[in-house]
């Protein structure tokens, strides 16, 4: 669970442009979850700005996000920025590995 630690602190988050999530109508059927709208071009001039946060994946570029619940319950996308070699460090209390 430590990998989520990160968004305990909002100020570390990084959340995408362009990218709205909206809670679902009241009269919607219960396998709907709510709206989510992309505006391409906010997206992409994003994405041009922020080419740090792009993953590879089958030698593609992708960003990958989180869909989480704001302390408000409101639904928002966050940058996932965790890497498999973070939890290790983490895991042993000392960001160099040692013991003491």
């Amino acid at each position: 669970m430590r990998r989520y630690a990160q968004y305990n602190n909002m100020a570390d988050q990084i959340l995408p442009e362009g990218i709205r999530f909206f809670p679902k109508n009241d009269k919607a059927p219960d396998f709907v979850l709510g709206t989510m709208i992309i505006t391409p071009n906010d997206l992409y001039e994003w994405l041009k700005a922020n080419p740090h946060l792009l993953t590879e994946y089958k030698k593609k570029k992708q960003i990958k996000l989180q869909l989480l619940n704001s302390k408000g319950g409101k639904i928002y996308a966050a940058v996932d920025t965790w890497k498999p070699g973070e939890a290790a460090a983490t895991a042993q209390g000392d960001p160099q590995g040692l013991p003491f």
